[in-house]
């Protein structure tokens, strides 16, 4: 095989693995690449932006955004209930839109009120935006086609994100407050792209049992323990994705020989991996019962990453670069089967003419551990070391197996009637 055929090969592999054939999930692909370079741009320079060219103090840009996640939870059920109510690709392209233009009203501000005011806009729009676009999902396919249609979006999620932050690479070189601006209006723009592309799919009415009645109940998941447990479940095993994005960076510099740069070769490596695998790793997953099953693998195989780490304390740069990489493997394994584990249970236990407040309950769990994930694993494997890093392992091992249990007789996909719901 010659070079121009193998990398024929390549590129056809990654289109396959990233881009479906035509149709409703192509054009929502499009619109999740679109808007993923566009925060691939804007996370990289968000804090420098209003720190360094705003002039905003860093802990009141950090207040901001902490504040922004907090809207967006809170919005999350509401979201999802109107999502149930009226065609979703309505409520996701008004709530996208909306983030683009408070993106592109940041480019004025000058003081840290209208940035918290903003702040706090764009944070409910991303959570109503997060809601919807799962009753999207749901409505585009059933059982494995909805896990299917998740797994392009992800690994499509990481194309875009890559494309950029290498973009993000000439404004950070520049470092001028019109270089920050472009970025910012860059990311504005692509919220509009998308938009556009969610109004292409097609109509999505309510579900017949929802949209015949006057006035549905806004809180039914919150008396559905299982649900809820699963969700708490899951948000506690997301905790993995701050291991890599929070305590690995810091325990490669500060307690592993291997060179600084080795963090970026890791993440590099992780979302090659997740790319190449997503869509493949989560075939299968729509069984509930099943799902559960890959959650434990998964829950051993982040496990093994987290000893791994571990291990690498006090080898040699070459040997543990070596493990380091290894552990990566490991774990970014256990990420892509438990991601499609996870869309298999947050669909397969929800109640179809309720997805909305459903998909909007489950996706609070993901939001807390990216609250209370950081400090977490901080304490444990930065502040107690090896023996931090064997705890970690040993609550992966325990939340993977956790679910077997949880979805044992579990009714899947089910449709309550309206007076069962109260």
């Amino acid at each position: 095989m010659t070079g121009d055929d193998r990398g024929s090969t390549r590129r056809e592999r990654l289109r396959r693995n990233t881009l479906p054939e035509p149709g409703p999930l192509r054009a929502l692909t499009k619109a999740t690449f679109a808007n993923t370079i566009g925060n691939g741009l804007y996370y990289t320079v968000e804090v420098l932006f209003f720190a360094r060219s705003v002039g905003i103090p860093v802990h009141r840009v950090a207040l901001g955004l902490g504040l922004a996640a907090v809207s967006g939870l809170l919005v999350a059920i509401p979201a999802g209930h109107l999502s149930d109510r009226w065609d979703p690709r309505f409520v996701v392209a008004v709530a996208t839109a909306g983030q683009g233009i408070v993106m592109a009203t940041f480019t004025l501000v000058h003081s840290f009120p209208p940035f918290l005011l903003l702040n706090l806009v764009a944070g409910a729009l991303s959570g109503a935006t997060g809601a919807g676009r799962s009753v999207v999902v749901g409505r585009l396919g059933e059982g494995e086609n909805r896990v299917h249609v998740l797994a392009y979006q992800r690994a499509v999620t990481n194309v875009g994100m890559s494309v950029g932050i290498a973009l993000s690479g000439v404004g950070l070189a520049l470092d001028t407050r019109s270089a920050y601006v472009a970025m910012v209006l860059g990311n504005a723009v692509t919220f509009l792209v998308a938009a556009g592309y969610v109004l292409r799919l097609p109509a999505m009415p309510a579900h017949p049992i929802v949209a015949g009645q006057r006035r549905a109940p806004m809180t039914v998941v919150l008396r559905d323990g299982r649900y809820l447990s699963a969700a708490v479940l899951n948000g506690l095993f997301s905790v993995h994705f701050v291991i890599q994005s929070v305590a690995l960076p810091l325990w490669i510099l500060e307690d592993t020989n291997a060179p600084r740069w080795w963090v970026s070769v890791l993440l590099v490596e992780n979302t090659v991996m997740v790319i190449a695998l997503q869509v493949r790793a989560s075939r299968g997953s729509a069984d509930v019962v099943r799902a559960a099953r890959v959650y434990r693998g998964s829950g051993l195989l982040v496990a093994v990453a987290c000893v791994l780490y571990a291990l690498a304390h006090g080898l040699d740069a070459v040997v543990a670069s070596a493990v380091l990489v290894l552990a990566m493997v490991a774990h970014t394994l256990g990420e892509v089967l438990s991601s499609g584990a996870s869309w298999g249970i947050r669909y397969g236990l929800a109640r179809e003419e309720l997805m909305g407040q459903y998909q909007g309950a489950f996706s609070l769990g993901r939001s807390v551990s990216g609250i209370v994930g950081p400090s977490l694993v901080t304490a444990l494997a930065i502040g107690l070391g090896r023996a931090g890093w064997f705890i970690l392992a040993g609550g992966f091992v325990v939340i993977g197996a956790a679910f077997t249990p949880l979805v044992a007789h579990a009714p899947r996909g089910r449709v309550v009637a309206h007076d069962e719901s109260g």
